[in-house]
């Protein structure tokens, strides 16, 4: 099995119908080349919702989700669609992410599929055990973004790979619908951005397939994590300050 990589800030194109065998799609690395099991028996990991989940697995070891992705889509923000904004800060490894109740969602905090997903996952995240952070899922973190094909700016089509995360906390919050005014609650994350810089900031998307694998159990899946990924099950909360991604701008010269 051939590694298939993906670098934090790489454009990837993201396109329902692409095959998952072509490595690139107009000029850019294919969303599902990168994330597509590589003999396609595997369902597979869409970005049409901003919070993707895929089915749990039941491995050696337990029940566990192999991965949330989540995406973000800032032409989208403050519309009635996606009211809420979420805050990518990659250069001090932190994301702050909202889920994805809406004003017009009925129902309790929780009854949508991806708050669902993050209100499951979260004790894993804030687990004391080895045993229970194995079995967390890693969050592939994406935002949409407008690239230029054709003398044309596209809006839609595109996704920037923002990294792996860590759920750090989670709260509820009440959030204000901007065409209403009415308010409804919400989820908000904060994320933490694992480092990869012992890899050129590369990801090495075996570790998913990996994990989504009944054969193994939550170790095994574990070894195309990043380093940082495994020190952090190793060790928990404390390990954050040595984890997270943190990257010092150059400095700027004069005019």
């Amino acid at each position: 099995m051939k590694p298939r990589i993906v670098r934090t800030h790489d454009i990837l194109r993201y396109a329902r119908d692409a095959s998952p065998h072509e490595e690139t799609l107009d000029g850019y690395l294919n969303y599902y080349f990168v994330t597509s099991s590589p003999d396609g028996s595997l369902p597979r990991i869409q970005l049409e919702r901003g919070i993707n989940a895929p089915a749990n697995v039941h491995g050696p070891d337990g029940v566990r989700r192999p991965v949330v992705a989540l995406r973000s889509s800032p032409w989208k923000a403050g519309h009635a669609t996606n009211p809420w904004y979420d805050e990518f800060d990659l250069n001090h490894g932190r994301v702050r992410y909202y889920g994805d109740h809406k004003a017009t969602t009925p129902g309790s905090l929780g009854t949508t599929a991806g708050n669902k997903a993050l209100i499951e996952a979260w004790p894993l995240f804030a687990a004391t055990s080895i045993k229970d952070r194995l079995l967390a899922p890693p969050l592939l973190l994406f935002r949409s973004v407008t690239v230029e094909r054709d003398g044309q700016a596209l809006v839609k089509g595109h996704v920037e790979f923002c990294g792996v995360g860590i759920i750090q906390s989670l709260e509820q919050v009440v959030q204000q619908d901007g065409n209403t005014g009415g308010s409804f609650p919400n989820l908000a994350l904060d994320i933490a951005v694992v480092d990869a810089s012992d890899r050129g900031d590369a990801f090495d998307m075996r570790w998913i397939d990996d994990r989504r694998n009944p054969d193994l159990d939550s170790l095994q899946a574990n070894r195309y994590a990043p380093l940082s990924w495994s020190r952090w099950v190793r060790e928990g909360n404390h390990a954050f300050p040595q984890i997270q991604r943190s990257v010092i701008p150059p400095p700027r010269t004069g005019s």
